[in-house]
């Protein structure tokens, strides 16, 4: 049973590597500043690796906010935010924001909306020929 373990833990390791260091990215996401008037939402931030090709990964990492200002305001917060990724190339991902709009014919669009923002950072990072996620 002790070799089928260890065989175990190091086929994973690779990918316990790359998943520590997405986690020190969503740190670095949460050492950035808030915009003025925000702060986390009432979840945890959420970090995963979706697939891969040739050794790339490509992640998403999901962030809630609370905040009073118009959604295009944070999205271009953190658009400009020079934070290091994975692989520590500093702002190598994209930005996206979304938000929940009133009700169907209400007037509100996302770019005056205020209140609850998921901001989504994607990118990817080299995770090495051993993870075969990024595959």
């Amino acid at each position: 049973m002790v070799p089928f373990v260890l065989l175990g833990a190091i086929v994973m390791a690779p990918a316990w590597y790359n998943d520590h260091r997405l986690a020190l990215m969503v740190e670095r996401i949460q050492d950035y500043p808030l915009p003025a008037g925000a702060e986390f939402g009432s979840f945890a931030p959420q970090a995963e690796t979706s697939g891969g090709d040739s050794g790339d990964c490509w992640y998403t990492i999901r962030v809630p906010i609370s905040t009073d200002r118009p959604v295009h305001e944070v999205l271009s917060h953190y658009r400009q935010a020079r934070i290091e990724d994975p692989d520590g190339e500093a702002g190598d991902f994209s930005v996206r924001a979304w938000t929940l709009v009133g009700e169907p014919g209400d007037r509100t669009d996302e770019s005056t909306a205020t209140g609850p923002v998921i901001i989504d950072v994607d990118g990817t990072y080299s995770g090495g020929i051993l993870d075969g996620r990024c595959w």
